[in-house]
Parts: C-alpha cells; sequence; structure tokens
C-alpha cells in the first residue's frame, strides 16, 4: 500500500532510508533540510510511503520543484504505476536514484524516449573520511568570484547535460549568485587565483554527498579534482561528517575519485526532461 506521508511518520522515514543511504541522499537531505509538508523551498517534498502491513518498505518523493526520488527495492512495474497516479496534477522535470529502481519508475511514466535531456547511469561511490587529511587552501565563493563562477557553472551544466530547462547562461549566473558566501562550496587557491571548485549537494546526519566537481579546461589534467574534493571533504570531517558519498559523471572523474580513496559502492541513474512535463499530459 502506498500512502502520503505526515510529520508522524519521519522518524520511522530517517530510519528506513539511513539504511539505504548511499541511494538516499537527496532523500534523507530534503527531510532534514525541510522537514514533512513543506510547500514553498524548491526542495521541500512530499513523501510517500509503501508498507507492508505495519512496516515501512518503500520510499518516494516528489520535490516542489519537480524532481522525483525513490527508494523502494524490488520495486514492481505495479508500484510505479502507483507511484505514477499519485503525481498527477504535479510538474516534472528529472529522477534520481538507484539506477534498477529509475530505470522501472521511468518506464512507467508518459515520456517517450526522445524526451530525456539525460538519461544515465554513473558509478555510485562512498568514502569513509575518518583520517583524511588535506593541505591545499580553499575558501568560500566571494562577490568578486561571480563572473568565473558564471562561466564555470555554464561549463558544468553544459558537459554534464544536467541544465533545467531555460537559458543556460541564466541557470548557470543563478547558480553562481547563490555561491556566494554559502558554506556548502568550495573554491581550490593556487597563487591567490580560484583554480577548482567543489560542493556538497546534500548533507543527512553524518553523511554528505559531493557534486559540483569542476576544473577549467586549461587546468585539467594536474590532479586538481581531486585535490579541491579532498579538501571539502576533510572539512567536512572536521564538522563532524563520517561518510561521503558521490556518483561520476565520466570514466575521468571516475579515476580521480578512486585516487583519493573512494570505493564503487553501486550505481546511480540520473533522468532529466527536455521540457517540464504537467503529470497527467502525454510527453
Amino acid at each position: 500500500m502506498m500512502r502520503k506521508a505526515d510529520i508522524r511518520d519521519a522518524g520511522a522515514i530517517v530510519a528506513f532510508l539511513e539504511g539505504h543511504v548511499e541511494t538516499s541522499m537527496f532523500l534523507l537531505g530534503n527531510l532534514e533540510a525541510h522537514g514533512i509538508g513543506n510547500h514553498d523551498a524548491p526542495n521541500g517534498t512530499a513523501f510517500f510511503l509503501r508498507e507492508t502491513g505495519e512496516e515501512l518498505t518503500g520510499v518516494f518523493g516528489a520535490t516542489n520543484s519537480g524532481y522525483l526520488m525513490c527508494q523502494l527495492p524490488g520495486l514492481t512495474e505495479a508500484e510505479a504505476q502507483a507511484c505514477v497516479h499519485l503525481l498527477k496534477g504535479r510538474d516534472l522535470v528529472g529522477m534520481t536514484g538507484e539506477a534498477g529502481q529509475v530505470a522501472v519508475m521511468l518506464d512507467a511514466l508518459p515520456v517517450a524516449q526522445d524526451g530525456w535531456q539525460l538519461n544515465q547511469v554513473q558509478p555510485l561511490y562512498h568514502r569513509a573520511l575518518a583520517g583524511l587529511i588535506s593541505a591545499d587552501h580553499t575558501r568560500p565563493a566571494e562577490a568578486g568570484d561571480v563572473a568565473m563562477l558564471t562561466d564555470w557553472f555554464a561549463s558544468y551544466l553544459r558537459e554534464t547535460q544536467t541544465c533545467p530547462a531555460g537559458d543556460l547562461m541564466s541557470h548557470a549566473s543563478a547558480r553562481a549568485e547563490a555561491a556566494v558566501g554559502s558554506a556548502h562550496i568550495r573554491l581550490l587557491i593556487e597563487d591567490g587565483q580560484p583554480t577548482a571548485m567543489a560542493a556538497i549537494n546534500a548533507r543527512a546526519g553524518r553523511a554528505v554527498q559531493v557534486g559540483g566537481v569542476f576544473v577549467a579546461d586549461e587546468l585539467r589534467g594536474m590532479g586538481r579534482g581531486g585535490r579541491v574534493t579532498a579538501a571539502l571533504l576533510a572539512q567536512a570531517a572536521v564538522a563532524g561528517a563520517d561518510l561521503a558519498i558521490l556518483f561520476a559523471a565520466s570514466p575521468s572523474a571516475a579515476r580521480v575519485y578512486e585516487r583519493i580513496g573512494f570505493e564503487r559502492c553501486g550505481a546511480y541513474r540520473l533522468a532529466f526532461l527536455k521540457a517540464p512535463l504537467t503529470m497527467g499530459e502525454a510527453a
């Protein structure tokens, strides 16, 4: 049976998802940041629960901004159809999660194959943070970095094919402005200049998820991606994190993460529509 969660379910949801933490970070992070019933924040999430008797056996989420997430081990076609029915009237822009589960969900959605901007399985990695040390200097983004960061975010969104529908530079500029002063983003500094960036895109309990790792074209191939990631996570460890999770967008990125101690732990699927879809309509 699937039902919509309410605030009384928060503890049970956390306990269930923590048993699948590597593929549940967006669900957990949104719950920790916004709780249940937030209708205003873009990442505020409506949670739906799969229960077998009195046991919680799965969680499905839909954000206010149109992203779907699931932790539904053993998901069947019929259950996926039930999830889709719950979404009627909601906007959809994309979905992320454990690769096999998301594949079942995508088959149930009313979206043609050519409706996807990106539908890709990426290797999933984790690393315990105990003992991680970095001597590299990093700092938060500053107002004077905005022009540079706009270019960096535009390149990142283009290369990863993760730009939401709309104008690329507008999205990049908005991200650059939001980065200023953020505790989630760190810039690697060499000879007084930023040379790479990395960010935490989800935080839940003592786990963090890395995203937005970027090195400008002319500075690549010299280990900066790994260095800025290690420095970011060393700082997170000082603040109390003990586990890091990420998914690698390319074989070269995977090699970078493996060199700093990450180990493969699964597969993660990212799927983003070319244009938003209101559920109940055909793409």
